[in-house]
């Protein structure tokens, strides 16, 4: 399954107030090609960093759905990040990490060993967790999606992706404390008409 069509399936699952999380690298950018209409934080680096922003963004807005989109990269560099979010255990938490056992961005380097990261999430205690095969067709990945969105969180969606070129992009027009700022300024006016949108 190529990125892309993990990031649309995702998209079609997500309802359009849920808050997004993205980690740097090709799932973030995947993310940013879906165009999905969420409230989106584009995370940069510390590379490993995203799922404790996303775990400390749960945990504070207990009432907005969060979703993190993640790299399996990303991720293998804060696997500890799995525990604590299995020990806080935050309901309003989803993971859908595209899983393409490379360090993409960064070279295509591929990742140490045989990393399982569904069977990590598990041993860390993470209850609901979804792998499905890389074979797995549009219809089955949208299923699993599914029951990963439904369920009570945390929950996470393990899927393998397609390695595909994924060079770093150019320099975006804004800065990363940019970004953050504009971020803030619409979460801040949209709980200013109301909360969800």
């Amino acid at each position: 399954m190529r990125r892309s069509t993990l990031a649309r399936i995702v998209a079609d699952v997500l309802a359009e107030d849920d808050i997004v999380i993205c980690s740097l690298g090709s799932a973030g950018r995947a993310w940013r090609e879906a165009s999905a209409p969420n409230l989106t934080y584009f995370a940069s680096d510390p590379m490993g960093m995203a799922p404790s922003l996303a775990l400390g963004f749960a945990l504070s807005r207990p009432d907005d759905r969060v979703v993190l989109i993640e790299g399996d990269g990303d991720l293998a560099m804060n696997l500890g990040v799995l525990a604590a979010i299995a020990g806080a255990a935050p309901p309003n938490l989803r993971m859908v990490v595209f899983a393409n056992g490379r360090y993409e961005t960064g070279g295509g380097q591929s990742l140490a060993g045989r990393l399982d990261l569904g069977a990590a999430a598990r041993a860390c205690g993470w209850e609901r967790v979804e792998s499905p095969p890389a074979d797995a067709d549009e219809a089955a990945v949208a299923a699993a999606v599914r029951r990963m969105y439904d369920a009570e969180g945390p929950a996470v969606v393990v899927q393998p992706v397609e390695s595909e070129a994924s060079p770093y992009p150019k320099a975006g027009r804004w800065s990363q404390a940019d970004d953050k700022a504009v971020f803030q300024r619409r979460l801040a006016a949209r709980d200013e008409s109301g909360g969800r949108t």
